[in-house]
């Protein structure tokens, strides 16, 4: 059986959203670098999450998936979590990094900027973890949630509003949810970054 020690992934399955460019690019990047036995990227552009998984998987000698996914779809993150288990029978880390930051003040975010914020950011990583939390219950995977959460959440820009108000919500959805299956020692935890020199953050 995989285990966890120290900052080592040996022979753990992964699966890290958003990681078609940025931060979770990075974070499946160094995932694989660790040990990880398997590695699903996944996103909503096919080319570059392409290039991600090739990468990892010629660079680490790993097996590497990428999986198109729109984390603002319940079915898609159901179908990332199928897919994990169809490929390898288990899953033992979930990372959501995706996100979407539209921007927004309280003057004028739209409902339809204020819905598709709270479907990615909040309601993607809830399905997700259900389905990833149903499936290690299941097999009896003492596995580990990460969420990545902002430090948005706790002081946020005015220009921003709708996403601070979402990354609050996955705060709170965090310690709830590691509350509800620390019995099945699944670790659930979140990490509040700040700006991140990203390509997506260059071009907003």
């Amino acid at each position: 059986m995989s285990s966890f020690s120290g900052n080592r992934m040996d022979g753990k399955v992964c699966v890290v959203t958003g990681a078609t460019q940025g931060l979770g690019a990075a974070i499946a990047r160094r995932l694989a670098a660790a040990g990880a036995e398997g590695v699903i990227v996944t996103g909503r552009n096919l080319e570059r999450g392409s290039l991600v998984a090739r990468g990892i998987a010629e660079t680490h000698g790993i097996w590497a998936h990428f999986l198109q996914a729109d984390l603002a779809r319940v079915e898609d993150c159901q179908m990332v979590i199928a897919e994990c288990e169809r490929l390898f029978g288990r899953i033992d880390v979930l990372v959501n990094a995706g996100a979407s930051t539209a921007r927004g003040t309280i003057t004028d975010t739209t409902p339809e900027t204020f819905d598709a914020l709270f479907s990615t950011n909040v309601r993607g990583p809830y399905f997700l973890m259900q389905a990833a939390i149903r499936l290690m219950i299941a097999k009896g995977t003492e596995g580990a949630i990460c969420n990545i959460g902002s430090i948005s959440a706790l002081a946020g820009q005015p220009f921003i509003n709708a996403y601070c108000a979402s990354k609050g919500a996955l705060t709170t959805l965090t310690a709830n949810t590691a509350f509800s299956v620390m019995a099945n020692r699944i670790r659930v935890n979140q990490l509040n970054v700040g700006w991140m020199a990203s390509d997506h953050e260059r071009e907003l």
